[in-house]
């Protein structure tokens, strides 16, 4: 069983090893990993979401989250929905990506799909399943 620090740190791990090899691959792309505030059990203020990305003319945001639903996503796991859409006022484009632990499979989400009232959980069945991470921490899925 993981500790409360620990949930979601493998798909983290995950995304941020696909970031680093962009970053070996491509000079004008730079990227970081804001201090986690759960783990700093409140010592840190929440963060706009677990990685930051560069690009000359671009920037965005990406949240990774974990779920053990072969669909859906709870309403508390996005508690930064109102700094991510700041983030996306000023320019940036922001992704969510969710590894689906049940099913091992991801899907991923721009910041408008969780427009709207905020529900219990969303139902990201419309969003179409990824086998790798590979296929989604791309520039062209970062970007577009």
């Amino acid at each position: 069983m993981s500790e409360i620090g620990d949930r979601g740190k493998w798909a983290e791990g995950e995304v941020h090893k696909k970031l680093k090899l962009i970053s070996n691959q491509v000079a004008e792309f730079d990227f970081e990993r804001p201090p986690d505030a759960r783990a700093a059990r409140g010592a840190l203020k929440a963060q706009v979401g677990d990685f930051v990305w560069y690009l000359p003319g671009g920037h965005g945001v990406v949240e990774v989250k974990e779920s053990k639903h072969d669909f859906r996503v709870a309403k508390d796991k996005l508690a930064q929905l109102p700094k991510l859409r700041k983030r996306a006022l000023a320019g940036g484009n922001i992704k969510v990506i969710v590894y689906h632990s049940t099913l091992n499979k991801w899907r991923v989400a721009p910041l408008f799909f969780f427009d709207g009232p905020i529900p219990p959980s969303w139902d990201l069945s419309s969003l179409p399943l990824i086998d790798s991470i590979a296929d989604i921490v791309t520039l062209e899925v970062l970007c577009g």
